[in-house]
């Protein structure tokens, strides 16, 4: 099977188990609030951002392994693969006792995160210590997964997943019907990954039954490869994305409350889900692509119109997403959950425009973390944590979660600019300035566009018909205004030839497999 087919099926795997997952995902926190306080997913989630920040002791070890593991793959070099994952196994066990030590520390701050529990500190400790195991549990089983990416043939597990998740949450539903109690509700949510993980560690050693044998792995084969310097200079990356992703629903918390905390739970739901479905599960498999062609005899200039392609296909999907988070939000959030659970208008612009930021630079950061080499954007890493809590801590006193979410957005900037310097200045040794430029362009492009869809559905109803009008608007507007301003493009006309392309290998496994 070629890359091509293997991305496809890759993607629309990834696809339709997240569509399936994220609807049972809705239904779930929907009958959640029926039978119990939205406030415990306040503790949820908040529990959930203080373990991000302590997925620093990981030190990047599986994005490592993987920058490693894509040059043998291309290979077939079977021995070298059962090395990186016998000392990925073992490097993880010790990740697993560090962050146990870190999480046991870190239970004492606990009453400085939470100001105004309503559940009393036995029962908060418990659901701490819940989540805390199955972060411990999930280091001895997860390393399988790299093989199957580094080799696109993620899908075999997400499909494991699907099946975990559809059999764990139809549970939850039971359990909240019948007993509306919330600490059988998280063992069994916290059981879906351990679960899923354990089968597809049986499923990777009858795949490749090498990974079974032992490996003698020295100190000189981690000198030889170079990851002491590696897992310095990606601790930077750790540290710094931890607390520029993990850190807002602390601040919100200690400035706002933990009530806030699960209203904004309610959006980043909704955004993490939709983000899985239309972008990064459509895209984690191209990840593998880009690796294996980045280590075969391309030429540069080759990868650089592939790249330059990918980066049209970018900007047209995200705009699309940035634009259908801002038009369809509030609506959604006031159908699915209440209108008493709604944010401010200025919040969902400010996540709005992150979100198309993030989505339209996710090629860039596919093709950084195939390259390796985290010392060149590490110090752009570091002022983005710094800048978001320089920002997010005033703004979180003086505009509450809208004021948060501003510190997020502006703290992005910098983790871009390391990025795209690495891979358009360094290594394509493109002009960084004239790329920066044109997305400049874009970003008001797509501000205009909002601004037209805004007037256009501002007083449609909130209703079903509303929706359908609403999508009418979401469909053509950027579609109209983005193919006239990219018509005349090579790249566009690429994309479009790749996507035909594309359509008719659908189209020929749909008649050859009637």
């Amino acid at each position: 099977m070629g890359n091509t087919e293997k991305t496809l099926k890759n993607s629309a795997i990834s696809v339709a188990a997240q569509v399936a997952t994220l609807l049972l995902q809705f239904i779930n926190r929907r009958i959640f609030i029926i039978f119990l306080d939205i406030e415990y997913l306040g503790y949820q989630t908040l529990f959930s951002n203080v373990f991000s920040l302590l997925s620093v002791a990981e030190l990047g070890i599986g994005n490592i392994i993987a920058f490693h593991l894509y040059k043998e793959v291309v290979s077939n070099n079977q021995e070298e693969i059962g090395k990186l994952m016998y000392l990925y196994k073992w490097l993880y066990r010790m990740v697993a006792l560090v962050v146990l030590a870190a999480g046991l520390g870190s239970s004492c701050l606990l009453p400085y995160f939470i100001t105004d529990a309503t559940a009393g500190w036995d029962y908060l400790y418990l659901i701490y210590f819940l989540q805390l195991t199955s972060i411990i549990a999930g280091y001895f089983l997860s390393y399988r997964r790299t093989i199957y990416i580094a080799t696109q043939q993620e899908y075999k597990c997400i499909q494991i997943d699907l099946y975990a998740n559809i059999a764990v949450q139809t549970l939850q539903l039971v359990s909240l019907v019948l007993f509306r109690n919330y600490i059988i509700y998280l063992c069994l949510h916290l059981s879906t990954t351990i679960m899923a993980n354990i089968i597809i560690a049986r499923k990777s050693s009858r795949d490749y039954p090498f990974l079974k044998e032992k490996y003698m792995i020295s100190k000189e084969d981690i000198k030889e490869r170079n990851m002491f310097s590696d897992i310095r200079n990606f601790l930077v990356h750790q540290i710094s994305y931890a607390v520029y992703g993990g850190t807002d629903n602390i601040i919100i918390s200690a400035f706002c409350g933990v009530r806030s905390v699960a209203l904004y739970g309610n959006y980043a739901l909704v955004q993490r889900g939709v983000m899985q479905v239309l972008f990064y599960k459509l895209l984690n498999p191209v990840q593998a692509t880009i690796g294996n062609i980045v280590y075969s005899d391309r030429k540069k200039s080759d990868l650089w119109e592939q790249f330059r392609m990918l980066d049209v296909f970018s900007f047209f999907f995200a705009s699309y997403i940035g634009l259908g988070f801002f038009i369809f939000f509030q609506p959604f959030i006031q159908m699915w959950m209440g209108k008493e659970y709604l944010l401010s208008n200025l919040f969902v612009v400010l996540l709005s425009i992150t979100i198309y930021l993030g989505a339209v630079w996710e090629i860039v950061y596919k093709y950084r973390t195939v390259f390796g080499d985290y010392r060149q954007d590490r110090d752009f890493m570091l002022v983005s944590a710094m800048l978001n809590i320089a920002i997010s801590i005033p703004g979180a006193r003086w505009f509450g979660i809208s004021g948060v979410q501003f510190g997020t957005l502006v703290a992005f900037f910098p983790i871009a600019f390391g990025r795209i310097r690495f891979v358009v200045r360094n290594y394509f040794q493109q002009s960084m300035w004239s790329y920066l430029l044109r997305h400049t362009c874009l970003l008001i492009l797509v501000l205009a566009e909002g601004v037209l869809c805004f007037l256009l559905t501002r007083e449609l109803p909130v209703n079903i018909l509303g929706f359908l009008e609403r999508g009418i608007v979401w469909l053509f507007v950027p579609l109209f205004i983005n193919v006239l301003v990219y018509c005349r493009n090579p790249y566009f006309k690429q994309m479009v030839s790749c996507f035909m392309r594309i359509m008719e290998i659908i189209a020929f496994k749909i008649n050859k497999n009637r």
